[in-house]
């Protein structure tokens, strides 16, 4: 089994209760696939800080991160923004059609942007 596997079989099934219960339930619906998604997501980022941290490879030119704050957050957020894109992308196009899908990803493209801006004022 892949990584990718288990997200496909959550998403698979969220559609198809999605489909069973009708429009009334599609809220919790996706507040559960998105749980889900989270929590996979939190562990996996667990298990890669867990791995920088254990391995002694060489240190980055720029120093260590502060504490409590991550080692690259533009990552996780890119991972994140691609991860919940999918579902987004389901029910943006089943919903709304093509325009839907493009103001869903237009969002998630701001997002980043507005971020990644934010980090290049804060760096300057």
């Amino acid at each position: 089994m892949t990584e990718d596997e288990p997200a496909r079989d959550d998403l698979t099934a969220a559609i198809g209760a999605r489909r069973e219960l009708g429009k009334d339930y599609e809220d919790a619906v996706v507040d559960s696939f998105v749980a889900r998604l989270d929590q996979r997501i939190a562990e996996r980022v667990d298990e890669q800080v867990a791995e920088r941290l254990g391995s002694k490879a060489k240190p980055k030119a720029r120093g260590r991160a502060p504490t409590g704050q991550a080692a690259n957050p533009g990552f996780a957020l890119g991972v994140v923004s691609l991860v919940s894109g999918i579902p987004i992308t389901v029910l943006a196009s089943e919903n709304a059609g093509a325009v839907g899908l493009l103001v869903s990803w237009a969002g998630i493209a701001a997002v980043n942007v507005a971020h990644a801006l934010g980090r290049r004022r804060r760096s300057d």
